[in-house]
Parts: C-alpha cells; sequence; structure tokens
C-alpha cells in the first residue's frame, strides 16, 4: 500500500499517513496482518469499538485514525478519572467476552472457550476518543475463556513497567477500580498460563519477570487458603 509520512512507530508496528481519517498500521517484521484485520472487523460487526478497516494487504491494514489520548495519558491529565478508567476496562472486557469468537481464530493456549479475547488490553491500548473509547493493536487476538483476558488485563496493568512515580500512582488507582469491577475467583485460573506467555516473551524485563511471579504465587496461595 502507498503510505505518506511516518506518524509513530511501537515495538510491532510503524503507523503512516494514508490520506484524510485514515492511516496504514505495517508490521515492522513484515508479517502478514490480515487476520488481525478480520479480528477487528469481527470485533466491530458485534457492536465492540475496535478502529473500522478499510483494506487489509500482506504487513498493510489501511483503517480509521484514531484520534485521542490513550487511558493513561489521559488520566494523568485529569486525575479524578483514573477510577473510572479502571472501570471502563473492566466494562470492554465484560462486552469482548460478550462476543464469540470466529471458528477459524485459533485457540489461546491452557484457556478454552469461545469468547473473542484481545489478550492485550491494557490502559494504553484503549484511546479516548470524541465517539467513546477505542480499543487498537490486535495482534494478539484468540479465542478462548473470558477470563482469560481479564486475567491478562490484570497481570499487564499489575507487572508493567512505568515511566515514573505519577505513572505509577495513576497505575496503582486504575488497578484498584479494575479489580473491584471485575471477578477475580474467574480470572485466577488463569493467570498461571497468561503468565507464561508473557515470561516467554523476550521483551519481558528482568523485574517484570519477578513481579510476575511474585503476582502468581500470592493469588494461587490466597486461592488455596480459605480465609478464617
Amino acid at each position: 500500500m502507498q503510505v505518506g509520512s511516518l506518524i509513530a512507530s511501537g515495538r510491532d508496528c510503524h503507523i503512516f499517513e494514508a490520506g484524510t481519517g485514515k492511516v496504514v498500521r505495517r508490521a515492522r517484521d513484515g508479517r502478514n496482518l490480515e487476520r488481525e484485520a478480520s479480528v477487528m472487523r469481527h470485533a466491530r460487526r458485534h457492536g465492540f469499538p475496535a478502529p473500522e478497516v478499510f483494506d487489509a494487504e500482506g504487513p498493510d491494514i489501511l483503517m480509521e485514525r484514531v484520534e485521542g489520548a490513550n487511558l493513561m495519558e489521559h488520566g494523568l491529565r485529569e486525575p479524578s478519572r483514573m477510577r473510572a478508567h479502571g472501570r471502563l476496562l473492566a466494562d470492554l472486557l465484560r462486552r469482548l467476552a460478550a462476543v464469540r469468537a470466529p471458528g477459524w481464530l485459533p485457540a489461546a493456549e491452557g484457556c478454552p472457550g469461545n469468547s473473542l479475547l484481545h489478550l492485550d488490553l491494557h490502559p494504553l491500548n484503549v484511546l479516548v476518543t470524541g465517539d467513546g473509547p477505542k480499543v487498537i493493536d490486535w495482534a494478539n487476538a484468540g479465542r478462548g475463556a473470558a477470563g482469560a483476558d481479564v486475567a491478562c488485563t490484570w497481570l499487564a496493568m499489575a507487572t508493567a513497567p512505568v515511566s515514573g512515580p505519577d505513572e505509577e500512582a495513576g497505575r496503582d488507582v486504575v488497578l484498584a477500580a479494575f479489580l473491584e469491577s471485575i471477578d477475580r475467583e474467574a480470572a485466577r485460573p488463569y493467570l498461571s498460563a497468561l503468565a507464561g506467555r508473557r515470561l516467554a516473551d523476550r521483551n519481558t524485563r528482568p523485574g517484570e519477570r519477578a513481579d510476575i511471579d511474585r503476582l502468581v504465587a500470592r493469588e494461587t496461595t490466597e486461592r488455596r487458603e480459605p480465609v478464617s
């Protein structure tokens, strides 16, 4: 696809201008993104707020340009919104759990079920727009138990590195509100499987690995030991 100027670069993809209201998401490693585009179309057809996809070819997705700050950026500008953002994440996961995954979507290992899973739905992948939240970056999407998606978000928020004390404090507020809004018992059984995925990722940092191990150990122990 023809592209214009580079807008942004992430670990996984570059984003290029592609005309009024459109961008091209291009895989940095050249992998085929057509399945990711199909997942976004499927989610959107079922009423979930994914960006609109106009075309997909090989490593490129031509898609709606989504203007807005992510939940963490927005919350740091408006700290009074942090708890609402935590509840929003939980609500988005409940809405996604109601979407049945297409049969061609691979199952998430260790998480049997038929719900559409994003498997990377954290504050940086939810943009606050004039039309409401939009969920981006569907590269990890799979099919499985809805609790697995909740566990994935829980792990990401509790253990991902933050850039400073303000972001850490904001993250803690969002996480607390999120945990108050979910069914932890439904998510706990999937923490180990999702932690394994994170630990297998070569981009996971040593400090993050230690935090993942501590979280899983603590939650597993709490589940085994009834409160007296």
